[in-house]
């Protein structure tokens, strides 16, 4: 029995470590097998494959069709990879794949650590998530947002001009996914504004509770007009 497999079997009994580093972005991320499976923590949060996977797996139950018609997916906020996960392991994704992450210490862990056991490849951008959507000129079938500082919703899902440029980002009849948390009333506010936002923009807007805090909400781009 390999190292590999004694330490993932232990860790059904207890975290065990993997890497622990820092970077300018994040003072503490951690690597670890936990009950079976390999993810990323922060000191205060999961990045990846644990919570946060579980919401998304929830939310692409409610978007299996846009998933299988989707000819280019962009996440905001890759992390390590779940959502990558999910798109090649469950919907067998084959198509073309864009990651945005603003910390080039999780997008070397996410390499050293999780892509080896994928056959897609997706692109990966070094860049702020705002920037990337305000530079784009390529829309994407879906967009995934999966921003946060530590436990709390990124302060973007507060700005217009970005959900703006994110919108812009959508091809037509595109799905928005965001994962935010009502941790505190700051959260609730920034995701009943968010809401209302996405109602005054999209054909259709659903929100979805996840556990206690977490909350999906999917958004529907209406079908462009036809030029009479």
């Amino acid at each position: 029995m390999n190292s590999n497999l004694i330490k993932q079997l232990a860790s059904y009994l207890w975290d065990i470590p993997i890497e622990r580093t820092s970077s300018p972005q994040n003072n503490y991320l951690e690597v670890v097998w936990s009950n079976g499976v390999k993810m990323l923590n922060t000191k205060e949060a999961n990045f990846s494959f644990g919570n946060d996977y579980k919401v998304f797996a929830t939310a692409m139950k409610q978007i299996e069709e846009p998933i299988n018609h989707a000819r280019n997916i962009l996440i905001l906020g890759f992390g390590c990879g779940g959502i990558h996960h999910l798109l090649e392991k469950k919907y067998s994704y084959k198509q073309a794949l864009v990651g945005v992450e603003y910390d080039a210490d999780i997008i070397r862990l996410y390499k050293q650590h999780f892509a080896p056991k994928y056959s897609s490849k997706p692109q990966l951008c070094l860049q702020d998530a705002a920037l990337f959507v305000k530079k784009n000129n390529n829309p994407f079938d879906i967009i995934f947002i999966d921003l946060f500082c530590e436990l709390e919703n990124s302060s973007l899902l507060e700005s217009p001009d970005f959900l703006t440029h994110l919108e812009k980002a959508c091809t037509v009849n595109g799905v928005l996914v965001f994962n935010t948390t009502t941790t505190n009333t700051h959260g609730e506010y920034i995701v009943f504004k968010l809401q209302k936002w996405l109602t005054n923009h999209f054909k259709t807007v659903s929100k979805t509770p996840f556990q206690e805090f977490n909350q999906i909400l999917i958004a529907q781009k209406p079908l462009e007009k036809t030029k009479v």
